[in-house]
This record gives C-alpha cells, sequence and structure tokens, in this order.
C-alpha cells in the first residue's frame, strides 16, 4: 500500500511539474477603441423582393467581412444584431451577389467615426444612412416592467423607387374592449431614425409568463394620419389598409424596426418591408 502511495506521489509531483511548464498562452493586443468603429450592414434598398438581389457576401476596404454559400438577403450577418470592426475614417463597402460571388449589388464609401453604427443602405447611388447605436441600452425592471423599446426607422419611397414617401408613424395594434386601438409608438421622417421608444407587452392574463408577447400587430400611418395602404393580393385592383402582423417581442429587449421598399401600381410592383433587429 506505501508503495502504491508513493508512486500516486511522484506521478502527481509529474504531472504538477508538466502543468507548470507547458502553459498554454493565446496572444492578445489591447484594442485602441478611438482607432476602430463597429458597424451593422443592412441592405435596405428600395427593390421589389426578389432572390436575385441577395447578398452572398460582404467587404469593407476590399476585405471580405462576410461570405454564405446559400443567398440569405437583408442584414449580413443576416437579422443577427453582429457588427464588423472597421478603422475610422473614409470607409469602402461592397456588398455582393450571386452565387458566385462577384457581382456587385452596392458599392460605396463612407466616413465614421468611432462608435457603434447601423449603415442602411437605402439607395444603390448613395452612401449608406449611419444612425448611431447606443453603449447601453435600456432594459427596465426585470420583475415589474413589461417594457420593450422600439426604433424607428423609415426609408420607404414613393412608386418609382426614389421619391421619399415622407414621415411615418409607427403604430401598435390592440384590441380593447372590443375595439381596434391604435397606440403611437415612433415616427420617423425619410432617411431618419427615432430614439427608442417604450412600448407596454401585454401579458394577456398569464400568470407564468415567459416575458414575450407573440402575435402582435402594427400599423404605418402617414402624415395626415391616414393608414398605410397596399394591393394586398395578386389579384386585387384596389388598396386597402397595410398591417405588419406575427411578431413576437421580449419586454427588456432593443429593436430597430426598419421600413423599406416602395408603394406600387399592383401587388407585383410594391414592395413593403418592415424587418427588426433585437440589438441587446
Amino acid at each position: 500500500m506505501k508503495k502504491i502511495l508513493s508512486i500516486i506521489s511522484v506521478l502527481s509531483l509529474f504531472l504538477l511539474y508538466s502543468c507548470e511548464k507547458n502553459v498554454i498562452t493565446y496572444g492578445a493586443t489591447d484594442l485602441d477603441q478611438n482607432a476602430y468603429a463597429q458597424v451593422r450592414f443592412v441592405y435596405d434598398l428600395p427593390i421589389v423582393t426578389s432572390t436575385a438581389h441577395n447578398i452572398t457576401r460582404l467587404t469593407y476596404n476590399d476585405q471580405t467581412y462576410s461570405e454564405i454559400g446559400t443567398p440569405l438577403g437583408s442584414i449580413l450577418p443576416n437579422s443577427i444584431a453582429k457588427y464588423h470592426r472597421v478603422p475610422v475614417g473614409s470607409v469602402k463597402v461592397d456588398a455582393f451577389k450571386t452565387a458566385t460571388k462577384d457581382v456587385v449589388a452596392y458599392s460605396s464609401t463612407f466616413n465614421i467615426t468611432k462608435g457603434k453604427w447601423s449603415a442602411f443602405a437605402y439607395q444603390e447611388n448613395q452612401p449608406p444612412l449611419l444612425v448611431q447605436d447606443p453603449e447601453e441600452y435600456q432594459t427596465g425592471h426585470p420583475w415589474n416592467d413589461t417594457i420593450t423599446y422600439i426604433r424607428f426607422v423609415n426609408l420607404f419611397h414613393k412608386s418609382d423607387g426614389v421619391t421619399p414617401f415622407g414621415r411615418l408613424t409607427l403604430k401598435g395594434v390592440r384590441t380593447v374592449g372590443g375595439v381596434i386601438t391604435y397606440i403611437d409608438i415612433a415616427s420617423a421622417n425619410y432617411m431618419e431614425a427615432s430614439d427608442y421608444m417604450p412600448y407596454k407587452l401585454d401579458r394577456k392574463g398569464i400568470a407564468v409568463w415567459s416575458g414575450t408577447e407573440s402575435a402582435m400587430v402594427f400599423a404605418l400611418f402617414d402624415a395626415s394620419g391616414q393608414q398605410l395602404t397596399h394591393f394586398a393580393t395578386t389579384s386585387a385592383t384596389t388598396k386597402t389598409a397595410h398591417q405588419v402582423t406575427g411578431y413576437s417581442l421580449a419586454k427588456g429587449v432593443n429593436y430597430i424596426f426598419h421600413l423599406n421598399g416602395k408603394e406600387g401600381t399592383n401587388n407585383a410592383t410594391q414592395a413593403i418591408r418592415v424587418s427588426t433587429i433585437a440589438v441587446n
């Protein structure tokens, strides 16, 4: 027994000595916060939905930052709130399409300073709209509040896809006492972003609540107070009220609702897209 314990002791000392002599280290350098910015690229061109326009590769200053095998379109990297680190100053951005990832879908140059930014590409021949993101987000009380926070970005056009539509207001649609009620959330002119505005979620009487409200409905109203209309089906010849449906939002989370697209003369020529990014 003593012999066994002696062998174990020797092995333990050997292992300890080996660990001390073979420390694994990872090379790292401090990042100069003043020399870099964090950018999230958002692809919001006023085009009718088509997979032919979906992005497969994104580069900054001719260096690949994001690439996918299957075209996803929208935001790179898709709808996840991730940033790419770029040097401050003049930045060249290129978005490519098709499976070969070499056909230019968007190309521009913009100037950026340190901080976190969302870069909304809203016209093919214009630099992106830069909207600075806060370093810290509101979250509310973890137990008492049922609040979510929404920033509205308006990049919507007339039917030509060039002329701005004008000021729009995002409203929540609720049924209160059997009556449909519209609740103001945020307003924005063309090429404008609102602040993050609080919006109370409905627990719907659930005692043990997950913190998420599902099947939410929103609507858009113009400067005269009229609800945005569209051709609801391929056979529709007249416009009806447009609604944004099927959303699920969680309390304490901040979202960007960005509107892009254009009015049309029929269902095939219109594109009304309200997309969301959860940013915290």
